[in-house]
């Protein structure tokens, strides 16, 4: 019996264990399953892997057409049509010459030169606590700002870059009138060199003006038609005052020129 045994083992042995055998390429392919075996659960399981897919990818064209309609409004692109007819006018690409970027680490707005040898005037807020400041022209001159003044109360700051024979804006010796029109250069939201036009609401304590003020118009000229600035663009505001409308603060000449270097 133990020999039967003996040779049963062996026979099992060498079914196991055959030294010529070798794997055939079939033998590493993995089972597949025809479409018609798939079951509905994972039919299911794709067609929700597809619905949040396409749910997901609409919402993130929602998110990014809400963004550009947040910073491009109606409005804005409205005052770029307006932009475009005004500077082909003679008088406002003259103005447009000494209309600058002032640009900081952390702050970007607009200002003005008001002499030939490079006197600038912004907004104080735009300059305040920059470590360095550059100044560029329409024609894409560069220069670094120093400031030589500035007056929180009155949010006005002076700048001096190295220049010479300088475009510059004349300033009024008095500040505008109720009903005057006037223009607005300056460089609104991601724009540059954008000219618009309005009038001026009010001229007590501060320069009320109707034409359209946005993030970047800080420090922009308003000029009269005399091509004369009369105040210096700060702030927006709306009030019921004028139908819940948007309007532009700006500071009076004469405020400006009591402080003027």
């Amino acid at each position: 019996m133990e020999e039967k045994m003996k040779e049963h083992k062996d026979d099992l042995d060498d079914e196991l264990v055959d030294p010529d055998w070798e794997p055939s390429p079939e033998d590493f392919k993995f089972e597949t399953i025809d479409e018609e075996e798939q079951t509905p659960k994972d039919n299911n399981r794709k067609r929700w892997v597809k619905v949040i897919s396409i749910v997901i990818a609409v919402m993130l064209v929602f998110q990014v057409v809400g963004v550009f309609f947040s910073t491009f409004s109606i409005d804005a692109i409205s005052f770029l049509q307006t932009s475009y007819r005004l500077s082909q006018q003679d008088d406002v690409k003259q103005y447009k010459q000494a209309v600058v970027t002032v640009q900081g680490e952390r702050s970007r707005g607009t200002g003005f030169a008001i002499s030939a040898d490079g006197l600038i005037v912004t907004n104080h807020h735009v300059i305040q606590d920059q470590e360095k400041i550059m100044v560029g022209f329409y024609q894409g001159d560069l220069f670094e700002g120093k400031v030589i003044s500035s007056y929180p109360d009155i949010d006005i700051a002076f700048l001096q870059v190295e220049g010479s024979n300088l475009p510059y804006l004349p300033l009024s010796d008095q500040g505008g009138m109720k009903n005057e029109n006037i223009y607005v250069i300056g460089n609104p939201l991601t724009w540059t060199q954008i000219a618009n036009e309005g009038a001026i609401l009010d001229t007590t304590d501060v320069t009320v003006i109707s034409a359209p003020i946005y993030r970047g118009n800080s420090g922009s000229p308003v000029i009269n038609m005399n091509g004369e600035v009369v105040a210096v663009v700060y702030a927006k505001r709306r009030t019921t005052e004028y139908g819940g409308k948007s309007v532009g603060l700006a500071v009076p000449i004469e405020k400006v020129l009591e402080t003027l270097p």
